[in-house]
């Protein structure tokens, strides 16, 4: 039986809809897991195309998968509403492209929620997250649901939310949602927030078109960070060696590499990061921020020149990026580099030689263990192999990083 909700303290105010409409703001949503009634808030009262470019409702699992462009590590977490975010922001912006102002106005909010359920398991958490992706900015909230409530509540609460994290974007007066939590075990429910905002040359490289091996009509972009001052400029320094990564995090193999490179070179190092991937969605700016604080940690040490915030997922547009350079990558990387299919099939081995040549690439591999490499001689030409004897490799990676935490905060 459907709860008897009372409409003044269960449904968005009619008049805070108009003034979301009023805004400049347009926005795609993906929704999964429940909230999904803020579509019909947005749309039922009329003047939703003045705000919603599209919407999407990824559900079932493969669906989600097909949304992401890859399996998430968990379907109701912080991160996925936030990959899901950015997903749509890329939507939006396509969908919005020749409208004046456009990129500043358009955003995307991802919604990903575990709400009661018939049968559960005890113990079961219901949770909301619910991230916005912007031209400078990402942010998330979460809300663990404590109290026992109806299915048909916790869907509201959700709607709830997902207005008020575009209601804040908009300038428009959010809903009260505590005054609609309720009291009791309901008080035990707070809503964290976490927020970051990037200078407009870094939200620029978000805007431009994804650089990708299909054939990218514009040049790709960089924006220079430095670690000391956190300031950022579109026109980055000379650079001579230059580590590309994830750096997620950045940890003690990643230093060793960069430490040797750089006696050996007698050059400051500069970690470059493509906030645009080939495959999966752009890396939004808390996942960046925890990257970059993973980097900052080494600020004061000599071998660390800055980071280079780019577009370019592919060596041959960093290749544009940064001319006369040597590349500091491991032999995962190296197995890749020089295999037509990264690049789509769109390239043959010839025409890289080539580009590299033209464009004075050099090569700083470093041997892993359990990575069989597979030497060309026409590659060797632009590669110093570097054997592990000369360094030290324990094996472990970003991702075994990632989770081992994960596993902590879950103790």
């Amino acid at each position: 039986m459907v709860d008897n909700l009372a409409a003044d303290k269960y449904s968005v105010p009619v008049e805070s809809i108009f003034q979301i409409h009023e805004s400049p703001c347009k926005i795609v949503l993906a929704i999964t897991g429940g909230g999904a009634e803020i579509l019909g808030e947005l749309l039922r009262h009329g003047s939703g195309s003045a705000t919603v470019l599209d919407a999407v409702v990824p559900y079932s699992m493969e669906a989600m998968d097909r949304f992401l462009g890859r399996k998430p590590e968990k379907y109701c977490s912080e991160k996925t509403a936030r990959l899901m975010a950015m997903v749509a922001y890329q939507r939006a912006l396509d969908l919005s492209k020749g409208e004046e102002s456009a990129a500043h106005d358009v955003v995307g909010i991802g919604a990903t929620c575990k709400l009661k359920a018939a049968n559960e398991r005890k113990g079961r958490k219901h949770v909301v997250h619910v991230a916005i992706q912007a031209a400078c900015k990402t942010g998330v909230i979460t809300l663990e649901l404590a109290a026992d409530r109806t299915r048909e509540k916790e869907e509201k609460i959700a709607a709830f939310l997902i207005f008020n994290v575009l209601a804040r974007h908009s300038g428009v007066p959010e809903v009260d949602l505590p005054g609609r939590i309720g009291t009791g075990d309901e008080r035990k429910e707070e809503i964290t927030e976490k927020y970051e905002s990037v200078s407009e040359p870094v939200g620029n490289l978000l805007k431009q078109k994804i650089c990708s091996q299909k054939g990218p009509d514009k040049t790709p972009d960089m924006a220079r960070i430095d670690l000391n001052e956190g300031k950022s400029s579109a026109e980055p320094d000379k650079v001579r060696l230059v580590f590309p990564g994830s750096f997620d995090p950045c940890h003690r193999n990643h230093v060793f590499m960069a430490k040797l490179a750089s006696e050996k070179h007698g050059e400051p190092v500069h970690f470059e990061i493509s906030l645009t991937n080939v495959d999966k969605p752009p890396i939004d700016f808390i996942s960046l921020n925890q990257r970059l604080d993973s980097l900052r940690k080494y600020r004061d040490e000599a071998f660390v020149g800055g980071v280079c915030l780019t577009n370019a997922p592919l060596f041959l547009q960093k290749a544009d990026l940064f001319p006369n350079s040597t590349f500091i990558i491991g032999a995962d990387t190296f197995n890749r580099l020089f295999d037509a299919k990264y690049y789509g099939g769109k390239v043959d081995i010839s025409a890289i030689l080539r580009h590299f040549r033209e464009k004075n690439i050099r090569f700083m591999v470093f041997q892993r263990k359990s990575v069989e490499m597979s030497v060309n001689p026409e590659v060797l030409k632009f590669c110093e192999i570097v054997p592990m004897d000369e360094y030290e490799d324990d094996g472990i990676s970003s991702t075994e990083i990632r989770r081992k935490q994960e596993e902590n905060k879950g103790n």
